[in-house]
């Protein structure tokens, strides 16, 4: 979910002010500076930031000579390494909007926990083809529905492409989206399932399923986004962050689907930035493990896709696969539950930890000219997502996520 950030005038608190301020400014009051960035005016509920170790290779870097090592980083954000468990729909309005918030107030968010207060947001819904189909939840279904034996499975999940023959019924089913807190050894983690296995029609020509863990900004009125666009520990500028260092394991599974001749599965994991002078924003998501199924064969996701732009976000986005642009392990992939009933489970399964460089691939779109290296002078980091599990197809997919932190080299005027 690509947002466009939408500033909105307001009364501003000295500290929110201070982390707004340029770069040029905060060199003149360095000691200031360090004492507010790192501790003295720290939110409350923000993990203390340390340098962590991290396992690298060469193998996970586009370009040794020009890829900073995460050993050398430090975790950033207002929840870094993934310990607050706050989620919350995007659309509180919506009749299908859900949260999870152990730590919020009372186990709340909305109502409890202002906008721009620390908390992520969970997308859910359908990707196809006409406008009130969308992650917006105007045609969605509430997570964790299906838990319940007596839910629905007639739900308007998606309709089809207009090139589609008039009178092409809408996909119909159970609500295919879960998410849970997990707890592994102390450590909070994020479950998401994505499950499309029991439609009766192969939702072939429609557009995909989409459940996502990610951090937005407020933008219009009537959304609830726990980023603050003046803060730079939400969000940093573009010259600060490396890359992202995660914890994930994941599955797929057909059970009576196998003959399926079209599938397609894909985790991954993305930044957007926006510049505040130009109101242009540019982002990039990277697949970090895909399964795809092209007339009965077993294929793979483009190296480089370029989205149509969307002019109402003034956004480029571009999808990378992290295989091929040796940016993730060659080894990350679904494991395939080739079980009937899909039983086996998650939690049997290692964690994979992974370090994504972005900055590096950030830098190669720029020198090949497909991003303006104007727009990075004044970004700043406008949403993520922190996993997102999208599919097409009959599928059954799961991923858990721990261990996320974004991580960022120490801004100049702090060395």
């Amino acid at each position: 979910m690509n947002l466009y950030l939408h500033l909105q005038p307001e009364n501003v608190r000295f500290s929110d002010y201070f982390y707004s301020l340029k770069p040029s400014f905060l060199a003149k009051t360095k000691a200031v500076y360090l004492a507010i960035l790192f501790g003295l005016s720290s939110p409350s509920s923000m993990a203390p930031n340390s340098p962590i170790l991290l396992p690298y290779s060469g193998n996970s870097g586009i370009d040794s000579q020009g890829t900073t090592s995460p050993t050398s980083l430090i975790p950033w954000g207002w929840d870094a390494g993934l310990k607050i468990r706050r989620v919350a729909g995007y659309y509180p309005g919506s009749p299908v909007y859900f949260e999870s918030c152990p730590d919020g107030v009372g186990g709340k968010c909305y109502g409890s926990i202002p906008n721009r207060s620390g908390f992520y947001t969970l997308a859910y819904g359908s990707f196809s083809y006409k406008d009130k189909v969308g992650p917006t939840g105007k045609l969605s279904c509430i997570p964790n529905e299906a838990e319940n034996p007596n839910a629905p499975n007639d739900r308007i999940l998606m309709e089809p492409h207009p090139s589609e023959p008039v009178g092409t019924p809408p996909v119909k089913g159970r609500c295919p989206y879960f998410f849970y807190w997990r707890n592994n050894g102390g450590s909070p983690s994020a479950y998401l399932i994505n499950d499309s296995s029991s439609l009766p029609q192969i939702p072939f020509g429609y557009g995909s399923f989409y459940i996502g863990l990610q951090e937005n900004l407020k933008t219009y009125a009537g959304t609830y986004g726990g980023l603050d666009h003046r803060n730079r520990v939400m969000t940093p500028l573009y010259a600060w962050v490396q890359g992202v260092r995660l914890k994930l394991r994941a599955k797929v599974c057909f059970a009576d689907k196998t003959q399926d001749l079209y599938r397609k599965i894909r985790v991954h994991t993305d930044m957007t930035f926006y510049s505040l002078k130009s109101r242009r924003g540019f982002g990039v998501s990277v697949n970090l493990m895909d399964y795809v199924i092209n007339q009965g064969k077993i294929s793979t996701l483009p190296e480089l896709f370029h989205e149509p732009k969307v002019a109402e976000y003034s956004l480029a986005q571009l999808h990378v696969n992290g295989k091929l642009w040796n940016v993730t392990p060659q080894d990350l992939k679904f494991t395939v539950d080739q079980s009937s009933n899909c039983n086996l489970p998650l939690k049997d399964l290692p964690f994979q930890d992974v370090y994504i460089p972005f900055k590096a691939i950030f830098e190669r779109l720029i020198a090949e000219g497909k991003i303006d290296r104007r727009l990075t002078e004044d970004a700043i980091l406008s949403s993520t997502i922190v996993v997102g599990l999208e599919q097409w197809g009959r599928n059954r997919s799961e991923v858990e996520i721990s261990d996320r932190s974004i991580l960022i080299s120490l801004p100049p005027i702090a060395w």
